[in-house]
């Protein structure tokens, strides 16, 4: 499972052991909360295809799915997933994070 963010985001987040994936309100009439996606940075048109600006998508975090993740409503939820609270992924599940490139 991947979570991208832009800079700040990825600060605060790679700071910390386990890692906090902050829920909150996005823009428009999706659900709140912690929003996480199964398609991977070579993903063509990524930002397009995840209805986020492209700042979103400069860093990753790359975690090991254990099916606790609600599919967001409609056709996009094949591939967007969300926690309505706050997400924490401990230290044995992290597989990877960093820039990407994108």
């Amino acid at each position: 499972m991947f979570h991208y963010t832009d800079k700040s985001g990825y600060n605060a987040i790679v700071s910390q052991v386990v890692w906090r994936f902050k829920a909150s309100q996005p823009p428009g009439k999706h659900p709140f909360g912690a929003y996480f996606t199964t398609l991977g940075a070579d993903t063509r048109n990524l930002a397009s295809r995840l209805r986020i600006s492209r700042p979103k998508v400069a860093y990753f975090f790359r975690f090991t799915d254990v099916g606790d993740l609600l599919p967001l409503p409609g056709d996009r939820g094949e591939y967007v997933f969300y926690s309505a609270t706050d997400y924490l992924v401990g230290p044995e599940r992290q597989e990877d994070h960093g820039e990407t490139g994108l």
